[in-house]
């Protein structure tokens, strides 16, 4: 036993994880009796036996997001509390006379934000409050900083990527033009010795529609047997020559990126594509071999939760996942040429910030223009000044939502939230939910039937998103690789971006200067029933430490670049975890149309109820930050409605 200890130690102290940086600043570290899950989990997973560990949230980085990195401790325990019926009824014990405002907006991420915007724009006059359950605005749309070495490095915590599309009419993308966002952007060039190497500039398209760049390496555990190198670059430029993959298989594989059949003659194309999951159509539809659907699950799960077993055919194709090019090229060809993929240094916070600027000017200092927008820190006593037109509160969740009395009579919404431990009340003669809707079916405690029969289609699973800081990344040099892809051990993907530049912040990229490496661990899990794969992630994000996901992103990096020079106690600089419980709607088949006369569920959820709108982009099914904003200007559009 004792030898066994001392291996286990030496092996932790080759890892770096006697290593302090990461472990200091634990913001939030104990959990405060957080309860055992988010429980709209199905049996036989909805419990959780015990407690997530004290170290379960860990480092979160310098700056303003340093104590909102993930879902929270406080966030896990209040919604525990919530589902146990702590609240139940609070609303009707409510002062009468308390505060009253014209539009209260559960949720201060993009969809919330927006609403806001919308409504605020048609009527200037009005006092709008906006209830943000995290320690920041943004959702999943928010940054991880750190400082290495002197330089500043940001990372996403989620929400990554967008396009700039120049054509009039596409949805979403006046936004630009509303907010003041730019159209064109810089970025940091190579260092010399770097500068035949492609970048990625976001965290997601090397792994799918950037695919096809040289220098994305595919490590086969077959080829790195022996000790040698495992990657394999330019797979597809290669038509996966030298992969362990049969010559049958091979053309199954390119036959899946670039096969011009059409299997469809009906007229219907995208209803006909929800009755079936990605999974049968790529194996009952295409004929293609199996490999191709597992290598093609995570790719899937990272942009909708799950992998090709449960997510709808159509939901596949909303994102332009390869299969259809015999029936359109518009979809895919738009991604790969026409459209130019960025990222802001901390994703999609970019969106959150310019909104945020717009709604609350003194909330982010500085002028109106890129580099403070971006730059500037949050002054967080602005957002709540009162006797202001519009004020955010953050780290208040909302608990009780409901009509005081028939919804088609009532005159107003009875909205109970908690923030600093002390629990509040609001009138409000119009509420937006832009909150997801696992949270919604909770607190709206006057859903109608039909609402919750609907929510009961909406299934949700987590990601694990891991922003570690390097001191360099010279063994990806060495390695001519930029985004990376594995096949065994822990995660899938991880991938260095070339950074957008922002005023003053201008990071190198140089081979021995510091960078962030982000790594998104979707959590699925092929064959288990789609609610039961979206437990099991929860729980798995719940019950593991922050030491114990440390141990493993850095024995598995170890594994995956140790050929090539990477030393884990030397190149670590510091790991951000970000969970997010439920980062994703799971749009599974029958999710998006009417079928045998009954409307799809996610057209029931977005109606109305009295006073009450729902205006969260999961209704979509496809969350991104421009379904983000028409979820928004659909809710903005219904609350104005109301009379």
């Amino acid at each position: 036993m004792t030898s066994r200890k001392s291996s286990t130690f030496r092996h932790r102290l080759r890892l770096g994880m006697n290593g302090n940086i990461t472990r200091r600043d634990f913001l939030n570290a104990t959990l405060l009796g957080a309860g055992a899950m988010l429980l709209d989990l199905p049996a036989p997973l909805h419990l959780h036996a015990k407690p997530p560990p004290p170290d379960w949230y860990g480092y979160g980085g310098v700056g303003d997001y340093a104590a909102s990195h993930g879902n929270t401790p406080e966030l896990v325990d209040l919604f525990d509390r919530t589902s146990r019926g702590d609240y139940a009824g609070i609303s009707r014990e409510a002062d009468p006379g308390g505060e009253s405002v014209d539009l209260l907006v559960v949720g201060g991420g993009l969809s919330g934000l927006s609403t806001t915007y919308f409504y605020k724009k048609e009527a200037p006059g009005s006092t709008c409050l906006i209830l943000e359950n995290h320690p920041v605005f943004g959702g999943q749309a928010k940054r991880n900083e750190f400082l290495v070495n002197g330089e500043r490095l940001i990372g996403p915590q989620a929400s990554n990527s967008f396009v700039v599309i120049e054509q009039a009419g596409v949805a979403g993308y006046e936004m630009f033009s509303e907010l003041g966002v730019p159209k064109r952007f810089r970025y940091q060039q190579p260092d010399r010795s770097a500068a035949a190497l492609q970048f990625d500039r976001t965290n997601y398209g090397f792994a799918l529609w950037k695919d096809l760049s040289p220098n994305v390496g595919y490590c086969f555990p077959e080829r790195g047997k022996g000790g040698g190198d495992c990657w394999l670059r330019d797979l597809w430029g290669g038509k996966l020559r030298d992969s362990p993959y049969t010559e049958g298989e091979r053309e199954d594989f390119l036959t899946w990126r670039h096969g011009k059949t059409r299997y469809f003659d009906g007229v219907d194309f995208h209803a006909w594509l929800d009755t079936m999951t990605y999974g049968d159509y790529l194996e009952k539809v295409m004929r293609l071999s199996p490999r191709v659907t597992e290598f093609a699950h995570p790719i899937l799960a990272s942009g909708l939760g799950l992998g090709c077993d449960a997510i709808s055919a159509y939901a596949a194709y909303q994102i332009s996942m390869p299969g259809f090019d015999g029936f359109t090229r518009r979809e895919r060809d738009r991604r790969l040429e026409e459209s130019n993929w960025h990222s802001f240094p901390g994703g999609n916070d970019g969106f959150s910030r310019y909104l945020l600027k717009a709604l609350i000017p003194e909330a982010i200092r500085g002028e109106n223009n890129f580099e403070d927008i971006l730059n500037g820190p949050i002054d967080f006593r602005a957002m709540n000044r009162p006797g202001a037109g519009t004020r955010l509160v953050l780290g208040a969740m909302a608990v009780d939502v409901r009509h005081p009395g028939p919804p088609d009579r009532a005159d107003h919404v009875l909205v109970s939230f908690v923030a600093n431990g002390k629990t509040r009340t609001v009138r409000a003669r119009r509420v937006v939910m832009a909150g997801g809707g696992w949270s919604n079916r909770r607190i709206v405690t006057d859903l109608p039937a039909g609402h919750r029969e609907a929510y009961e289609q909406f299934h949700y699973s987590a990601v694990l998103v891991i922003n570690v800081a390097l001191t360099n990344w010279r063994f990806l040099h060495r390695l001519g690789i930029t985004g990376c892809r594995w096949f065994d051990g822990f995660g899938f993907t991880c991938n260095i971006r070339q950074p957008m530049l922002v005023g003053d912040f201008r990071p190198p990229l140089h081979p021995d200067k510091p960078i962030v490496l982000t790594f998104y661990v979707p959590l699925h899990y092929p064959g288990l029933p789609v609610a039961d794969q979206g437990a099991r992630g929860r729980n798995e994000l719940l019950a593991t430490s922050f030491a114990a996901y440390e141990e493993k992103i850095r024995a598995q990096m170890a594994r995956l670049f140790g050929s090539a020079g990477f030393d884990p106690a030397r190149d670590i600089a510091g790991i951000i975890l970000n969970r997010w419980l439920h980062a994703y709607q799971n749009p599974q088949p029958g999710f998006y149309f009417t079928r045998g006369g009954r409307p799809a569920p996610r057209a029931v959820a977005g109606s109305r109820h009295g006073r009450i709108v729902f205006g969260h982009a999961e209704l979509d099914g496809h969350q991104n930050w421009s379904g983000a904003f028409e979820a928004g200007r659909r809710a903005a559009r219904q609350a104005l409605d109301i009379r």
